[in-house]
């Protein structure tokens, strides 16, 4: 049936016009994809990028507070002196007039002591007063043998000598004085030498720790990692010419190692390392740079490169070093250091030591140079991996990172040699204490000089003989209480005087200070005057109110308070720096993946946070532009091309399944026209197959095409997913090309979409006398009588004959094409079938050229008129004679006799 009675069905070319529209909607797919895909890896670069600069902004506008602490206070304690200046001064004022006043009342008191003391005298008191001499003068020496006494005391017992109780022990003490004293002598050259060796040793620390401080205050200044002396020859040469710093660039502001190659970082830096400090000279400016260059002291080693105009460079080598470099992103220089990396530093990055000792020129991860002729070279004098000898790139976080780090370990070294020398000065101190001790102790060459106790026996001598005079006279009694009254009333106001003398001098001196530091808070503000930002000004007022709290802001505690406040500010910029360099490295990494990803979006921009417009332009573009294009092409060649093409193509196939059934049925009208058996004919079946690859593809196809007819918007990425999953198999699936193509030629194949029966029916009655499904359990016979017949039906049909298609086509004529060619279709079967067969296209009237060897030719023979005979004798000489039936069977009878 399928072979023979049904037509193979031409949908190639419909499939390959299927797939041919279903690539342009791959394309434009993708795009949306693409566009999409780039939105999703664009959206937190530009919100990292967004990050970054508000963190920075946050960072300079700290900075900015941080440099206007020292002015702002200054001022403030400027305006608080001159309140307190004026406030010394009224008191000052009133100090002087209360001075005054207790002066003349001082010496109303002397004159009044005077005279009770001439009165002493003219009463008898002139032994009196003689005895009050000889007390004084015995007082003051005991005081002087007792302080003495104490003193070499103390000293002896600091020299580990005994307290002088008697001369036996002042005599021993005075004989182990040289023993003593050479002890002394020879720890403290101990000392001295160890206070040398520490005094140096600091010093060259804290000329570490300012050329740090130096190198980190530059740094904090700019971005790039080139050293402070370069950039100071930079900075002198500029002055000098005239020309602008930015014309003027170092190699390593413009150079990067790129990101994902950080484990090449260290040997780069030291290859490109002479190359990266070289200045870069563009040929406008050689004359004047050559000229300043030779007329002055540069104090230093400069190496410049004239550059000019055009440069053809050629594209690093992968896997060389040049290759691992970027550039910095829109310098004119770009050119010439592509020309410079591919041509100077194209050695190869050799993971192992056998590709190393292969290349020409090589590099190893831990910096060995191979060059030209046979060179190798590996300098180590500095750490491959230390950061603070890395000049290259224009983000310099991780070297100031470095460099802080190395400044904390420079400030505990010398906390530690401080804390050494501060125990040495204490031991020298305490050594020059002892000298001064010895000294004490050599100073008294007599026992008499400290022996106080017979001085005192002496002056109570005196206090006795005193007392006996005083008792003896009522007068003298009544002088000596007076004097006593008037001495205690002189020596109050005396002391009274004193303080407020005092007072005055502290007050005096308190305006002396107070003027300096007017002064000095004057010569400041002159140098680094208040800004004019309201809003730093503000911002840093609110600072020394929170550092304040409740406490007043006076004269005295604003160095205290611009302290604290300073290091609350350094804290919070080092803490924004490190924010700064977690949003600049995460940033740069999406960056750097997005130009992996999409090398051709970004030819003209780096993976560098200068280039963030560059990646937010792009992403506004896809967003506002790129993707509504690309989603209403897909829209539109999704709707107007392919679903469009699939529903033909599903109409084409509907189309050919109405064409079999109808097809069949016109088969049966010829069918029921040809006796089959006496009463009965043929009828041909067909069902819907049941293969499981015919019945899925008929699903998805309607699938394909279900709810798209009519739709105004008919984009579905459901839709999409499968029509390609059915152009997939069409195209042929990798790996599974001869089975997905054995697939189409079979789901596309409507003949495939049937299974075909026949049942013999009664004619009168049209029921079924027996059912074939195929031709198993019958005879040799029965099976070519049931193929005749359905060849007969089969040719009926294509010719038009009986009461099917074409039935009455040339039929008045009695004229019509009925030619068909039998080549040996009767050579297996029966007699009985081959006439059964030869009758039955008799009755049909076909015309007839039947192919067969002569074993048949007594059945064929009554149903032919002509014969062609060939023959072939001699097996090289074929020939062939056209008889007619009656000239055939003569020669027959003829040869037979």
């Amino acid at each position: 049936m399928r072979s023979n009675m049904l037509e193979e069905d031409d949908v190639a070319a419909r499939i390959t016009n299927l797939i041919h529209h279903f690539d342009d909607l791959k394309k434009a797919h993708d795009a949306v994809l693409t566009a999409k895909d780039q939105i999703t890896l664009l959206t937190p670069i530009r919100e990292g990028a967004a990050q970054h600069a508000k963190v920075s902004a946050e960072d300079e506008m700290a900075r900015k507070q941080r440099d206007q602490l020292h002015p702002w206070f200054t001022d403030r304690k400027l305006q608080l002196s001159l309140e307190h200046q004026a406030e010394l001064e009224r008191t000052g004022v009133r100090l002087q007039e209360d001075s005054e006043r207790l002066n003349g009342e001082v010496k109303q008191l002397r004159r009044d002591l005077a005279g009770v003391e001439e009165d002493i005298r003219t009463n008898g008191g002139g032994r009196l007063a003689a005895i009050d001499a000889d007390l004084a003068a015995l007082a003051a020496k005991s005081s002087q043998q007792r302080q003495r006494f104490e003193a070499y005391s103390a000293a002896a017992a600091e020299l580990g000598l005994q307290a002088p109780e008697d001369r036996v022990v002042f005599d021993a003490n005075r004989a182990r004085l040289a023993e003593v004293e050479q002890g002394l002598a020879g720890r403290s050259d101990a000392l001295q030498e160890d206070r040398t060796a520490l005094s140096i040793q600091e010093s060259e620390l804290r000329a570490k720790a300012a050329e740090i401080a130096a190198e980190l205050t530059s740094l904090q200044a700019r971005r790039n990692l080139i050293p402070l002396p370069q950039l100071d020859i930079r900075r002198r040469l500029c002055e000098g010419t005239g020309i602008k710093d930015s014309e003027l660039a170092y190699v390593g502001e413009l150079l990067k190692v790129r990101d994902g190659e950080a484990a090449w970082e260290g040997a780069a830096e030291r290859t490109l390392r002479g190359f990266a400090l070289s200045l870069l000279v563009p040929a406008e400016h050689y004359a004047d740079v050559s000229t300043w260059v030779d007329a002055n002291n540069l104090r230093g080693r400069l190496v410049y490169l004239r550059v000019g105009d055009s440069h053809t460079p050629k594209a690093a080598e992968p896997g060389t070093l040049a290759a691992k470099i970027a550039i910095k992103q829109g310098t004119p220089f770009r050119d010439f250091l592509h020309d410079e990396l591919s041509s100077r530093y194209d050695y190869y990055c050799c993971e192992s030591l056998a590709e190393f000792r292969r290349y020409p020129k090589a590099l190893t991860v831990n910096g060995q140079l191979k060059g030209g002729r046979g060179r190798h070279e590996k300098d180590d004098r500095k750490d491959l991996a230390d950061r603070r000898n890395y000049v290259l790139g224009w983000d310099n976080h991780e070297k100031i990172a470095r460099f802080r780090t190395e400044q904390d370990e420079v400030q505990g070294k010398l906390k530690v040699v401080a804390g050494q020398l501060d125990r040495v000065n204490r031991e020298l101190g305490a050594l020059g204490r002892h000298n001064q001790q010895l000294g004490i102790v050599r100073s008294v060459n007599e026992f008499g000089e400290i022996s106080w106790q017979a001085t005192a026996r002496s002056i109570e001598d005196l206090k006795v003989e005193k007392r006996a005079l005083e008792t003896t006279s009522d007068v003298l009694q009544q002088l000596m209480a007076k004097q006593q009254q008037v001495t205690g009333q002189l020596e109050r106001l005396e002391d009274k005087a004193g303080k407020l003398q005092q007072r005055l001098g502290a007050n005096e001196k308190d305006a002396r200070d107070i003027t300096e530091a007017i002064e000095e808070c004057r010569a400041v503000l002159a140098e680094t005057p208040v800004t004019d930002d309201g809003g730093v000004l503000a911002a840093v007022g609110r600072l020394a109110e929170e550092a304040l709290g409740d406490k007043p802001l006076t004269y005295k505690n604003t160095a205290t308070l611009e302290s604290a406040v300073r290091n609350g500010l350094t804290d919070r910029i080092d803490a924004l720096s490190k924010r700064i360099a977690r949003a600049a490295e995460s940033t740069v990494r999406q960056m750097a993946e997005f130009r992996n990803k999409y090398p051709n979006e970004t030819t003209d921009f780096d993976a560098s946070l200068e280039a963030a417009p560059d990646y937010t332009r792009l992403l506004e573009q896809l967003v506002g532009n790129d993707l509504p294009r690309f989603e209403d092409q897909f829209k539109d060649l999704l709707n107007r091309n392919t679903i469009r093409e699939v529903v033909a193509f599903n109409a084409y196939l509907d189309g050919r399944r109405q064409d079999i059934i109808t097809r069949i049925g016109e088969i049966n009208q010829s069918l029921a026209g040809i006796p089959y058996n006496t009463g009965r004919h043929i009828q041909l079946e067909q069902q819907a197959t049941a293969d499981q690859d015919v019945r899925e593809f008929g699903s998805d196809l309607r699938a394909c095409s279900e709810g798209t007819i009519g739709d105004e918007d008919q984009y579905s990425e459901q839709k999409y997913l499968q029509v390609e999953r059915l152009i997939d198999r069409f195209r042929g699936r990798e790996g599974l090309t001869d089975l997905d193509r054995r697939w189409t030629a079979k789901v596309t194949d409507v003949r495939n979409w049937f299974t075909f029966s026949a049942s013999e029916k009664w004619t009168e009655t049209g029921e079924e006398y027996e059912h074939f499904t195929d031709s198993g359990g019958k005879s040799g016979g029965q099976k070519e009588k049931l193929a005749y017949t359905i060849l007969a039906a089969a040719l009926a049909f294509q010719f038009g004959l009986g009461s099917g298609k074409g039935a009455g086509r040339n039929v008045g004529s009695g004229r019509s094409f009925r030619f068909v060619v039998i080549d040996e279709a009767f050579g297996r079967g029966s007699d009985e079938s081959a006439r059964y067969g030869l009758e039955l296209f008799q009755r049909m009237k076909l015309q007839l050229l039947i192919v067969t060897p002569l074993q048949k030719i007594h059945v064929i023979e009554p149903f032919v008129s002509h014969v062609g005979f060939v023959a072939n004798t001699n097996g090289d000489d074929s020939q062939l004679r056209n008889l007619t039936i009656q000239e055939y069977r003569e020669e027959k009878d003829r040869r037979g006799r």
